[in-house]
C-alpha cells in the first residue's frame, strides 16, 4: 500500500510538471539602438527606422520592428530620432524602451507667389 501511494505521487508530480510547461525563457540578446523613425503602423504595432550598425547583429538598414509598447510611440513622427532597446528572441526583433531625443525639423514652407 506505502509503495502504491509513492508511487502515485511521484507520477503525479510528473504529470504536474510536464503540465505546466517547466521550459526556461528563451535567452534575448539586447542591442541598444539609435534611429531615425520613417513611419509607424501603429494598428499592427510595428515602428519602421533607419539605423546605423549594430555591431555583432546586422549592418545599418531600414527595417520594421515590432513595438512592445505602443503608448511609447504615440507622439513620436517620420523624421524623428529616436534612441531603443532592440530585443531579439527566437528569431524575432522587438523595440524597447523607446526615447525621444531629437524631434524632426518642419519642413521649410514653400514661398507663396505674389
Amino acid at each position: 500500500m506505502y509503495r502504491l501511494a509513492r508511487l502515485f505521487l511521484l507520477i503525479s508530480v510528473l504529470a504536474i510538471l510536464f503540465l505546466t510547461g517547466c521550459k526556461a525563457k528563451p535567452p534575448e540578446s539586447h542591442y541598444p539602438i539609435q534611429a531615425e523613425v520613417i513611419a509607424m503602423d501603429l494598428p499592427r504595432r510595428l515602428l519602421i527606422v533607419q539605423h546605423g550598425d549594430i555591431p555583432g547583429f546586422m549592418p545599418a538598414m531600414t527595417m520594421g520592428y515590432s513595438i512592445a509598447v505602443p503608448k511609447e510611440v504615440e507622439t513620436l513622427r517620420a523624421g524623428d530620432k529616436i534612441s531603443a532597446d532592440l530585443v531579439v528572441s527566437e528569431g524575432k526583433a522587438r523595440l524597447e524602451k523607446i526615447v525621444l531625443f531629437e524631434k524632426a525639423k518642419p519642413a521649410p514652407m514653400a514661398p507663396s507667389s505674389p
